[in-house]
C-alpha cells in the first residue's frame, strides 16, 4: 500500500502503481530486476544490465542512447526513470 494524498490533500491509502512507490529498497530492486526482461521483450532489445532506480530505462539496453530512445516507438517508456516504471511490467507485484 502507498499513502498518497487525495484531491483535498488528505491521506489516502492505495496500492502502489510505480516501482518508486514500493515501501522498501529491496522490493524496488526486485521489481526492477523483474521488469528488465519484460521491457526487453516489449522493445525487442537485449538488456546490458538491470534497470536502475535513478536512471532512464533506455540506459539498461545495448546501444540505446537518449537520441535513439526519443525516436523509438516505445519512447515514452524508454525515457521513463526507473522509479517511475509502472508495476504493470512486474508480474509478481500486480
Amino acid at each position: 500500500m502507498y499513502e498518497a494524498l487525495d484531491a483535498q490533500g488528505l491521506p489516502n491509502l492505495r496500492p502502489a502503481l510505480t516501482v518508486g512507490e514500493l515501501p522498501t529498497a529491496e522490493e524496488r530492486q526486485a521489481a526492477l530486476v523483474e521488469a528488465t526482461p519484460v521491457i526487453a521483450d516489449k522493445i525487442g532489445m537485449p538488456p546490458v544490465g538491470v534497470l536502475k532506480l535513478a536512471l532512464p530505462v533506455f540506459s539498461a539496453f545495448e546501444g540505446m542512447t537518449r537520441a535513439k530512445a526519443k525516436h523509438h516507438p516505445d519512447a515514452k517508456l524508454l525515457l521513463t526513470q526507473g522509479c517511475d516504471v509502472p508495476l504493470d511490467f512486474c508480474p509478481s507485484f500486480n
